[in-house]
């Protein structure tokens, strides 16, 4: 039977393709849940640091200045280091294109395979990319935080504009940008607020603890949108393979019971002679 034989061939490589996602599933459901854990610790901690930060941007500046203030603005892109996670990185390159192209000079550097892939392919100069874990540790924000302070002392670079892709939920990540070194006034203390012994030494002793929290958490939001979609593509591909899965093993059955009902129709009639 050439038609059984042919749709179980193709069941044989349904089945393989239902095992790779089941695997690829079960992968991310450990990296989520893993991710999910630390975003859950770190998200309160790392509310205050944006919201310390938001309140005393110019402070912040003014003790990591910059050399030259109207050097280019350092464009950092983050994306996940690898594809299967449906539209995740398509969405969030696009934006970040869209940005670039709204944008006047810029240097530009990328978190994650995915974002150094895209733009080398355009030949888009990066000038440098940093690949990170897919479950990111909070010093790896070390790396970046110290070259964005270097450069801004060098006058190669003023403001910040990270891009990356805000957590909402497993089946919702919006692309946002986040900016930072803004603020070009001295900002404005509320005045109950009191600094011990100073207010320099307090901002100047505070100043890459909070800037490295404000850093790692799109870092680590993208690397949870990443983890969340891979996720939820791999359940969708393993539950339509099932479904395909069962639609050719029912074909096959009933491909199987036609040719015996055949045959015992044929042996009847034969031995009616």
């Amino acid at each position: 039977m050439p038609a059984v034989q042919n749709l179980k061939k193709q069941l044989r490589g349904i089945r393989s393709t239902r095992k790779l996602t089941k695997a690829m599933k079960t992968v991310s459901t450990v990296k989520f849940s893993k991710l999910n854990g630390i975003y859950s610790d770190f998200s309160l901690y790392g509310r205050e640091c944006t919201s310390i930060y938001t309140k005393y941007e110019a402070s912040f500046a003014h003790v990591l200045p910059a050399a030259d203030e109207d050097a280019p603005v350092l464009v950092v892109v983050i994306a996940a280091n690898k594809g299967m996670c449906g539209s995740f990185n398509t969405e969030l390159l696009s934006f970040a294109m869209n940005q670039l192209e709204d944008m006047g000079e810029y240097r530009l550097v990328t978190v994650g395979k995915k974002a150094g892939s895209y733009f080398n392919k355009k030949n888009i100069p990066v000038d440098k990319e940093y690949i990170l874990d897919d479950i990111p540790a909070y010093e790896d924000t070390a790396a970046l935080l110290d070259d964005i302070t270097l450069w801004r002392a060098e006058g190669r670079v003023s403001g910040v504009r990270i891009i990356y892709s805000r957590y909402v939920n497993m089946v919702h990540q919006i692309p946002s940008v986040c900016e930072l070194f803004s603020a070009k006034e001295r900002d404005s203390d509320k005045p109950e607020v009191l600094f011990a012994p100073d207010r320099e030494t307090v901002i100047t002793r505070t100043a890459n603890t909070v800037l490295g929290a404000v850093i790692y958490e799109p870092i680590l939001e993208t690397a949870l949108g990443a983890q969340a979609a891979t996720l939820m593509t791999m359940r969708s591909a393993y539950d339509t393979a099932t479904e395909y899965c069962e639609k050719l093993e029912g074909e096959i059955n009933r491909l199987r019971q036609s040719a015996v009902t055949a045959d015992v129709i044929e042996t009847s009639g034969e031995a009616d002679f």
